[in-house]
């Protein structure tokens, strides 16, 4: 078995798919907490990567997080998370490029003006040229978000799982990917501290309509999560 190693930034929805993913699947690593600012020059120059979550495995750079869980279903088969049927596999593909490439960076943006709002300098600044914020941009993915969450939230509303009968990497991506946009799960699944769980969640996301997507995303967690999550040890 891989020695492996994780580079996390906590409360990021992309770090916590892939622990999930490695928690589902019994795979023991190791967890690096990653610095925004502070530590961006190392990590990059350790890993070629900007941005975390990096998993290492025996020092090998596998990637974000679309590679890493790729490289831990290809190699660790057991407790199946792609579907073989190519339809179905295809459906969990999609269902996670919405979540990993719409969903989570156009609220992403809604998080940015709310730090630059509350005067986060220069986190706040620092992100929105990262990831090319701008009032028109937020507005942007305000007005596609209010299109594409509805119909997610109509579409748990009759059933546990996004592809088939069973627990997917759809589920697993989707349930992690809504933290930035409805908040992230309470204490007794998630810990998070009250200054950074306030910064979660965009305001459409306590919209009545969105209410099942509360539902689904808890009660995932609370099925599959297998415990609460928590920071690594100091």
């Amino acid at each position: 078995m891989a020695d492996l190693e994780l580079i996390e930034l906590y409360p990021s929805p992309f770090s916590e798919r892939v622990r999930w993913v490695l928690e589902l699947k019994g795979l023991p690593y190791r967890r690096t907490q990653f610095v925004p600012l502070a530590g961006e020059a190392e990590h990059k120059s350790r890993t070629g990567i900007a941005t975390a979550p990096v998993l290492l495995a025996d020092g090998e750079v596998v990637g974000d997080s679309n590679e890493a869980l790729d490289w831990v279903e290809a190699r660790h088969p057991a407790t199946p998370l792609l579907p073989e049927d190519p339809v179905a596999r295809a459906q969990v593909r999609a269902w996670e490029h919405l979540a990993t490439e719409v969903i989570t960076p156009l609220a992403r943006l809604g998080f940015i003006g709310k730090a630059k709002a509350l005067g986060l300098q220069p986190l706040g600044d620092h992100f929105a040229a990262k990831y090319h914020w701008s009032k028109a941009e937020e507005a942007r993915g305000d007005r596609i978000l209010r299109t594409v969450l509805p119909e997610l939230a109509r579409a748990v509303e009759k059933t546990p799982y996004l592809v088939g009968n069973a627990l997917t990497r759809a589920d697993v991506t989707m349930a992690s990917m809504l933290i930035p946009v409805i908040g992230a799960p309470s204490n007794d699944l998630f810990v998070l501290d009250d200054p950074m769980r306030a910064m979660f969640g965009i305001p459409m996301g306590q919209e009545s309509a969105l209410q099942p997507l509360h539902r689904w995303r808890d009660e995932t967690y609370r099925r599959h999560r297998g415990g609460q999550v928590t920071p690594a040890a100091a």
